[in-house]
C-alpha cells in the first residue's frame, strides 16, 4: 500500500525507519545488560556500526527486515519481564503487546520461528524466578498467533519443513552454509563475534538470569549463522549488546572514554566507507535502486503485452512484481508451501531446454525474463531465441525479454539485436546502419543498457572490416577513416567491458577491433581477458592473427606455420575464419 501510494521512496524511508529503531533498541538492550554501565550504550553503537556493513545484505526492502526489527523488539519485552523494578501490569501489557506483534509477525515473515525459540529459552532461564508465569503466558499466546492466518497452522509446519529439511539448503544458496563461493566478509565477521561473545561472556552472565540466558542466546545463534548464511545478520546484531555490556563492565575499559569515542568515529567511517563496496549494487541514496533491474523490459511488458504470465528468475521477480502490477508470477518456488521438488523442478528447467519449454507450456506463460550473462540460464536463452513461439522484445545489460507469439500484437520485437552479447545480425552484410540504428532506439539509453548498447555500437563500427559477416574475424584496416572505425569500435566495446570485465564474447572483439587498428598493447590486454575462461576456436584465432599482424618475425613464422597446419586439418581447411587469415597471411601493421 505505501509503494501503490506514496511511490519507492516512501517504502525505502520506512526501511530505514524500521532500521533507526531496531538500532535503538538494541542500544537499550546493551544498557539493560550492563546493568547500567555507562559505556554500555557507546560501545553497542560502535559495534552495530561496525557490523553494519556485514549485515546489509539482509537490509534490502523486504519483509525480512521484520525478522530483524521484532526479535530485538520481543528481547526488550523479556528483559521487562525479566526485571525485578518492573510491576505486573507493567509486565502484563508487555506480554500482551508482544503477543500481538506474533500474529503481525506470523503474517508477515517466515522467522516468526525465531521468536518462539527465544521465548522458549528465555522460558527455561525463568524457571523459579518472578519472570516464569509471564514467560509462560507468552509462549501460549505466540503458540496461538501460529494459528492466526489465513493458511492456518499449516504456514507454521510448512516454516518448520524449509528449517529442517536438508533438501532446501541445497537448493538456496543463502540457506546453506558458508562457502568459498561467498564473500570471505561473511565467515570473518561471524568468527570475529564469536571471539567477542566468549570475552563478554563472563561478566554478563554472571550478572543474572537474564544475562545467562542472552549468552545461551548469542551461542545459539552464531551456531544458526555458521548453519545458514541468511542468518547472520541476526548474529551480528543481536550479539553487539552483549558484547559491549561485557566489555563495558571491564576495569580498563571503564576508564577509557576516549578510547570508546574513538571506536565510535571509527565505525562510522568504516560503515559509510565499507558499506557501497561490500554490497556495490546497492547504492545509498533515497529512490528505487535500478541498477541490474529489468525495469526496460517492465516497460515494454506494461505497455505491450496482454495479461502477462511471468517466468523469471527470482533475483528479477522480486522487482518485477512491483514494476508490472498486472503480472502473474511463475517464480522459481522460494516459498515453502511449493515444497523442494517444486522448487528443484523450475530451478533446473533453465538449463534443460526440454524441461523448460514444458514448463512453459504447463503454466501458460507468455512471457520470460532470463539472465543472458548466467551460464546456468544460457540453454533458456538459446532455446528462447531459436524457438519460432518466441520473439525478443528487449535486452538489457543483464535481461533478455522474450514474449509468445501471439501475446504482444503490438510489439515490434527486435530482429538485429540478439539476446545478450551475441554477434546476431549485426555484422551481416544484407543489414543496414539504419536497421541497426532502429534496434539500438528500441533497446533504449537505460541506467542498465549502457554495456549493451556499448555493444551495439562496437560492431556497428567494425562492420566495414568484417570478413563474412561475424564467420571469419576482422581484418586489418585499409584507410585512415577504416583505422579510426576500429578505434570507435574498441572505444564502444570498451564501455561494456568496464561493466562486464572478462566477458568473453565483449572482450574477444575489443580485442579484434584493436589488432584491426593496429593498436597492440590494447589488443593483447583484451585478448588476455577474452582467454581468462579457457581458450576457444575464436581466441585462438584471435591471437593468430594478432601475432600475424603485430608480432616480430619469429612471432609471425611460428603462427604461419600455425595456420599451415591448421590448413591441413579437414575441419580447419573448411573453416571461414582460417581460410580468410591464409588469404591475408602476409598483411601486417605498418
Amino acid at each position: 500500500m505505501i509503494y501503490d501510494h506514496f511511490g519507492p521512496t516512501a517504502l525505502i524511508l520506512l526501511k530505514c525507519m524500521l532500521l533507526a529503531a531496531l538500532g535503538y533498541v538494541l542500544v537499550v538492550l546493551a544498557r539493560r545488560l550492563g546493568r547500567g554501565a555507562e559505556l554500555a550504550a557507546p560501545l553497542s553503537a560502535a559495534l552495530l556500526m561496525l557490523f553494519a556493513p556485514l549485515a546489509r545484505i539482509r537490509f534490502t526492502v523486504r519483509p525480512q527486515i521484520i525478522g530483524l526489527v521484532f526479535p530485538a523488539v520481543l528481547l526488550l519485552g523479556i528483559s521487562t519481564v525479566y526485571s525485578p523494578a518492573s510491576s505486573q501490569r507493567t509486565k502484563r501489557w508487555a506480554v500482551i503487546g508482544l503477543g500481538l506483534q506474533q500474529v503481525v509477525w506470523v503474517n508477515t515473515h517466515g522467522s516468526h520461528l525465531l521468536g518462539v525459540l527465544i521465548t522458549g529459552l528465555f522460558l527455561a532461564f525463568s524457571i523459579r524466578t518472578a519472570a516464569f508465569t509471564s514467560m509462560v503466558a507468552l509462549l501460549i499466546l505466540q503458540l496461538l498467533a501460529t494459528a492466526c492466518t489465513p493458511f492456518g497452522l499449516t504456514i507454521v509446519t510448512d516454516a518448520v519443513a524449509h528449517v529442517f529439511r536438508p533438501e532446501y539448503r541445497e537448493l538456496v544458496t543463502e540457506w546453506g552454509p558458508w562457502s568459498p563461493s561467498h564473500p570471505l566478509y561473511l565467515l570473518i565477521g561471524p568468527v570475529l563475534a564469536v571471539i567477542l561473545v566468549l570475552a563478554a561472556m563472563r561478566p554478563v552472565t554472571r550478572s543474572g538470569r537474564f544475562g545467562l540466558a542472552y549468552g545461551v542466546f548469542c551461542v545459539v545463534v552464531s551456531l544458526m549463522a555458521f548453519r545458514s548464511i541468511r542468518f547472520t545478520a541476526h548474529q551480528l546484531l543481536f550479539t553487539a549488546p552483549f558484547i559491549a555490556a561485557g566489555l563495558a563492565q571491564v576495569r580498563w575499559i571503564q576508564g577509557s572514554r576516549r578510547l570508546v569515542a574513538t571506536a565510535v568515529v571509527i565505525s562510522f567511517t568504516w560503515a559509510i566507507l565499507a558499506a557501497p563496496r561490500l554490497e556495490p549494487f546497492v547504492p545509498f541514496g533515497l529512490g528505487e535502486p535500478r541498477l541490474g533491474h529489468a525495469f526496460a523490459a517492465a516497460e515494454v511488458i506494461n505497455e505491450h503485452v496482454e495479461r502477462p504470465r511471468i517466468l523469471a528468475p527470482i533475483q528479477d521477480s522480486w522487482p518485477l512484481m512491483f514494476a508490472v502490477p498486472d503480472g502473474r508470477f511463475l517464480v522459481d518456488g522460494r516459498v515453502p508451501f511449493y515444497g523442494p521438488e517444486f522448487i528443484r523442478k523450475v530451478t533446473n528447467s533453465f538449463s534443460e531446454p526440454v524441461a523448460f519449454s514444458e514448463l512453459l507450456a504447463d503454466h501458460g506463460v507468455n512471457t520470460v525474463v532470463v539472465d543472458h550473462t548466467r551460464a546456468g540460464q544460457a540453454a533458456a536463452v538459446e532455446y528462447l531465441w531459436r524457438s519460432p513461439e518466441w520473439q525478443l522484445g528487449q535486452v538489457q545489460d543483464r535481461q533478455s525479454l522474450f514474449v509468445r507469439e501471439g501475446s504482444a500484437p503490438s510489439l515490434k520485437p527486435l530482429t538485429i539485436v540478439g539476446p545478450g552479447y551475441r554477434v546476431a545480425a549485426l555484422l551481416d552484410a544484407n543489414v543496414t546502419d539504419g536497421d541497426i540504428e532502429q534496434d539500438a532506439q528500441r533497446v533504449g539509453e537505460h541506467s542498465n543498457s549502457k554495456a549493451i548498447q556499448g555493444w551495439i555500437q562496437g560492431l556497428r563500427h567494425l562492420r566495414p572490416l568484417a570478413r563474412d559477416g561475424a564467420r571469419a574475424g576482422v581484418r586489418l584496416y585499409q584507410t585512415p577513416k577504416e583505422q579510426e572505425a576500429a578505434r570507435r569500435a574498441y572505444r564502444s566495446l570498451s564501455n561494456a567491458a568496464e561493466i562486464y570485465r572478462g566477458f568473453t564474447s565483449i572482450e574477444l572483439y575489443r580485442a579484434m577491433a584493436a589488432t584491426a587498428a593496429c593498436d597492440e598493447t590494447e589488443a593483447r590486454e583484451a585478448l588476455g581477458w577474452a582467454a581468462y575462461s579457457g581458450e576457444t576456436r575464436e581466441t585462438s584465432l584471435a591471437a593468430v592473427e594478432l601475432a600475424l599482424r603485430t608480432g616480430d618475425e619469429p612471432q609471425r613464422a611460428a603462427a604461419k606455420a600455425h595456420v599451415a597446419r591448421l590448413s591441413e586439418h579437414p575441419d580447419g581447411a573448411a573453416d571461414p575464419w582460417v581460410a580468410a587469415i591464409s588469404r591475408d597471411l602476409e598483411t601486417h601493421c605498418p
